[in-house]
């Protein structure tokens, strides 16, 4: 859990870097689900998953009493993108950089701010 805590610290703002070279050329950067924090993520329990997500959420300034859903949903840009339905806030994305930065913004958000719509796998019962 220690490490989960730890990968959320940081919730992202605008940065001053351009992401450009010396010549102003764009230099493309993607997440490949090789990222040290994406691995970690990714292997701890759903549980401490949930505590982590929620700790980048409320560190963000947002409420998030508990996660009831939460999983990985695609590379956007150069981070990762998590989903995390909170039970008392509603429904969250969470964009995880390379570095261990992240950015949380509200899903009902994305349309507007040109972000991936989020998308939630419903547990099967079996």
């Amino acid at each position: 859990m220690r490490m989960g805590l730890g990968l959320m610290l940081l919730a992202l703002g605008a940065c001053g870097d351009t992401g450009a070279d010396g010549d102003g050329n764009t230099i493309p950067i993607r997440v490949t689900g090789d990222s040290d924090y994406e691995a970690r993520l990714q292997g701890l329990s759903e549980l401490n998953r949930g505590l982590a997500l929620r700790r980048a959420i409320q560190d963000s300034g947002a409420a998030c009493k508990r996660v009831d859903l939460a999983g990985r949903q695609e590379a956007y840009k150069n981070m990762s993108m998590w989903t995390a339905r909170c039970s008392d806030s509603g429904d969250w994305a969470l964009f995880i950089a390379p570095n261990g930065d992240v950015q949380v913004r509200k899903c009902s958000d994305a349309d507007q701010l040109g972000l991936p719509a989020c998308r939630f796998e419903e547990p099967t019962e079996g």
